[in-house]
């Protein structure tokens, strides 16, 4: 098997590859995407996942062996809450079989790089983020869920020995952690003690499509909580300019509420690729209000020649040049995204140099620098 090409080096052709991904089950976001890259990168490598939803993934992973842990057989309803499985999360990560491979990449903002490793295997870890559950988010996390105290002194038990597990399995020198951004560089500096590479993901670079520029503005993303989509839902409807909102996610039917009656929002709901790139080439800007590990879908919008009015906050802060590629602003707020996309509509915006801004992205170069470091870690 070829694990990789990079000017000219491939490895051994008897390397086996198990390839890891936290979940593939509700969620097809910015972390799908990349594994999807990683499958094109490593053709015959297996795919080994907590829960795999064959319905929405088998045609991605067509072909592929995929191997799933005991949790794949849990109630539905417990499955699409993956925070009601932290008690079993442990048992199934280290159940995961990774005997006769090579190499576990294990693509990662949770469990599975925690995975059992055999003597003399490597795991270079992708990661997204260390578990936000555990570390950034903790014990807002909990707080929001449940203000019954015999439930959150269950709770903070389990998180207390996940966190133990989770820091000191990165504290293994078979692992070797590179990061999607400075932002989770820092991270994985604070919370384990660990340096890491940063590569950032791979952005697909739209076709240049010919179209003309429209009096609206655009949200391509899932449709979660932690998105801030109300954010801007308000901001049009105070200031009465339109929105296009592009995804779906268990956050929709929230959204819809705060603008209905509001002709100018609109929801398009999922589209294919065609459509996405024409309705962000047309758009006179995108709007990103979340913070994110890095944010793949304002890249996406520079590809298309849009410019972007976002967050000055995570990973986007590190994609988007203020004043050069988008609009940053300071505060979570509608009055501070507002004086923004106030801004940005008053700005002379160049569609080629955004497009060239995106290309640090592309996909060839994300291959290249990832194959390389895990030709490194198989050779020494």
């Amino acid at each position: 098997m070829v694990l990789g090409v990079s000017g000219g080096m491939m490895a051994r052709n008897s390397t086996k590859m198990l390839i890891l991904h936290d979940w593939l089950n509700v969620k097809n976001g910015g972390a799908e995407l990349v594994l999807y890259e990683l499958l094109k990168m490593y053709p015959e490598a297996d795919v080994a996942t907590l829960i795999y939803n064959r319905r929405m993934f088998g045609s991605r992973l067509r072909g592929r062996r995929v191997k799933v842990s005991f949790l794949q057989y849990f109630p539905g309803f417990l499955k699409r809450h993956p925070y009601l499985l932290l008690p079993w999360v442990r048992r199934a990560v280290e159940r995961i079989d990774t005997r006769g491979y090579d190499i576990v990449l294990a693509a990662s903002s949770a469990w599975v790089k925690n995975v059992r490793l055999q003597p003399r295997q490597r795991c270079v870890v992708y990661c997204y983020s260390p578990a936000r559950m555990l570390w950034d988010s903790w014990p807002q996390a909990m707080n929001q869920r449940t203000s019954n105290p015999f439930v959150k002194l269950y709770v903070t038990r389990i998180v207390s020995a996940l966190r133990l597990w989770d820091y000191y399995s990165a504290q293994s020198s078979q692992r070797d952690f590179v990061a999607i951004s400075e932002t989770i560089a820092r991270r994985i500096k604070k919370f384990y003690h660990r340096q890491a590479e940063v590569i950032m993901p791979p952005v697909e670079q739209p076709p240049t499509i010919a179209v003309d520029r429209e009096d609206y503005w655009v949200i391509v993303s899932v449709l979660s909580v932690y998105k801030n989509i109300n954010l801007a839902i308000e901001a049009c409807r105070k200031s009465g300019e339109r929105l296009v909102i592009v995804g779906d996610g268990p956050d929709k039917e929230r959204l819809m509420q705060l603008a209905a009656g509001l002709k100018n929002i609109e929801f398009r709901g999922r589209v294919d690729d065609q459509e996405k790139w024409r309705v962000m080439s047309a758009a006179r800007g995108f709007l990103f209000c979340s913070i994110e590990d890095f944010g793949i879908a304002p890249v996406e919008a520079l590809g298309c020649g849009t410019p972007v009015v976002a967050l000055r906050a995570g990973g986007v802060a590190e994609t988007i040049t203020d004043g050069k590629s988008g609009i940053l602003y300071d505060e979570p707020t509608v009055e501070s995204l507002s004086q923004a996309m106030a801004v940005c509509k008053k700005k002379q915006w160049n569609a080629h140099a955004l497009r060239k801004a995106a290309r640090q992205y592309r996909p060839e170069l994300f291959r290249t620098r990832l194959s390389a470091v895990i030709h490194e870690v198989h050779g020494q």
